[in-house]
């Protein structure tokens, strides 16, 4: 999609897209029963005799950007349903942003293997608009719609060597520095967590390593960490059948960093940032590891494993060790798909959000409800830590049933010290199972957008 911004009206091949509050859905050029369109957030109506779309805001009150954002990809999909590929947006200065990255975000759709494509949209012009404006919109939706194109890839064409040949084709076209550690590098440096896991596989792990320099050399990175398991079996502890393809998804904390670190740079963000993806794929096998095994992490830490299914903590361990000893973190923020217990507790309308300290929780939390990208904040309590106490490990890498995200949360802390620290738990919303009026099933590149307005913005 070709996105402009200026002035002027529509076009004569051009649809008009305009956006109503409930209280004006009176404004429109029709008469048009409140049943049949009330202006409701992300209704739309489509007037053929004026070449009008109409899309509802809800009330004026409660309109923020991530109403502009999804209104906007709203609209984009109703577009390219109704075979309309050309339009303009009459838009608020204010609403440039948001407008352009949401609809990027809505023009996309997956298709690759489909044969029979339906037609996106083709040039969008934002009205009334200005071009720095929509250019930071645009790439904000570019980087989420990066994350979501490799997050849809199936595991038998996405695995971790080729996820680390995509990551270094990025690397190149973005100006990031790279760094892919194969499987002999993981096990001589002593990565043991990345190892065990990708152990029963015959495509063995990679761990990948972006850099940002954009700040003072002295100035301590960011450091952001994605769980990139490129297809989950659960291992020797098996997963039910039902729904197994959607693992496809468990590599979304990893593409998240993967489209933030391409956004960042294309941004050319003023600070240091660092992007580590641990990618393994977790199977079944002679050669898996096993429950009962005692597993010795990057920074030495003893885990005694009871599920293989755990895995997702397991390449973390290493990831977040290495951003702590390594990397020498000013913070640390990781994301995974990492338990269906954050499902159970938060449904599919947030991220659990766990962190060591008030003021990086807070930033987050900023950055959450500037992209439209829902937090949650989640407890830390002692006891969680007790729940992961071995008998015969230094910790275990499950601590049961109860509070079972919290206790993944206890476990990933562990390995980042004293280092200012953050846990996403993106598992609710980082796939959709269906279409939605903003939004098309598949990966929703959830945390790429969050990621970039947290490193632009945090001086921790």
């Amino acid at each position: 999609m070709k996105l402009t911004a200026g002035s002027g009206k529509a076009k004569a091949d051009e649809t008009l897209v305009r956006f109503f509050p409930k209280e004006r859905r009176e404004e429109i050029p029709a008469r048009v029963a409140e049943a049949e369109w009330s202006a409701a957030r992300n209704a739309t109506l489509l007037l053929h005799h004026a070449n009008l779309l109409c899309v509802g805001l809800g009330e004026e009150a409660k309109i923020d950007a991530q109403t502009i954002r999804s209104a906007a990809a709203a609209a984009v999909r109703a577009l390219q349903k109704a075979g309309r590929l050309k339009a303009a947006f009459e838009l608020q200065k204010d609403w440039i942003e948001p407008a352009a990255t949401g609809a990027l975000i809505g023009g996309y759709r997956f298709q690759d293997f489909k044969a029979k494509k339906q037609k996106l949209l083709q040039s969008l012009r934002l009205l009334t608009g200005s071009a720095s404006a929509m250019r930071r919109g645009e790439i904000l939706g570019w980087a989420a719609n990066l994350a979501r194109e490799i997050g849809n890839l199936p595991g038998n064409l996405l695995y971790p060597e080729t996820l680390a040949a995509r990551a270094r084709k990025i690397a190149k076209a973005e100006n990031l520095g790279i760094e892919v550690l194969d499987e002999k590098r993981l096990r001589a440096r002593g990565f043991g967590g990345i190892v065990a896991v990708g152990e029963g596989s015959a495509r063995p792990p990679r761990f990948i390593v972006l850099r940002h320099r954009g700040g003072p050399k002295d100035e301590p990175p960011i450091v952001l960490v994605g769980k990139a398991i490129t297809f989950d079996t659960g291992g020797i502890s098996i997963k039910p059948a039902a729904n197994l393809e959607e693992m496809v998804f468990d590599k979304c904390g990893g593409m998240a960093v993967l489209g933030a670190m391409a956004g960042i740079a294309r941004l050319k963000l003023k600070r240091n940032v660092i992007g580590l993806i641990a990618a393994a794929e977790n199977m079944p096998s002679a050669t898996a590891y096993r429950p009962g095994d005692i597993v010795k992490t990057y920074d030495g830490t003893f885990v005694e494993i009871i599920n293989t299914d755990a895995e997702g903590r397991m390449v973390l361990a290493d990831a977040i060790a290495y951003a702590r000893k390594d990397c020498k973190a000013g913070a640390i923020v990781d994301l995974a798909t990492l338990t269906g217990a954050c499902v159970v507790a938060l449904g599919e309308y947030a991220a659990g959000l766990w962190s060591t300290g008030d003021e990086l929780q807070s930033a987050l939390l900023v950055a959450a409800k500037t992209s439209g990208e829902r937090l949650w904040p989640m407890p830390l309590y002692d006891e969680y830590t007790e729940q992961i106490r071995s008998e015969v490990a230094a910790i275990k890498n499950t601590g049961g049933r109860w509070g079972g995200a919290c206790t993944a949360a206890a476990f990933l802390k562990t390995f980042a010290g004293e280092t200012p620290w953050a846990h996403l738990d993106i598992a609710p919303v980082a796939h959709t199972t269906r279409d939605r009026a903003d939004l098309a099933r598949g990966a929703t590149g959830f945390g790429a957008r969050l990621l970039i307005e947290f490193a632009e913005k945090w001086r921790g």
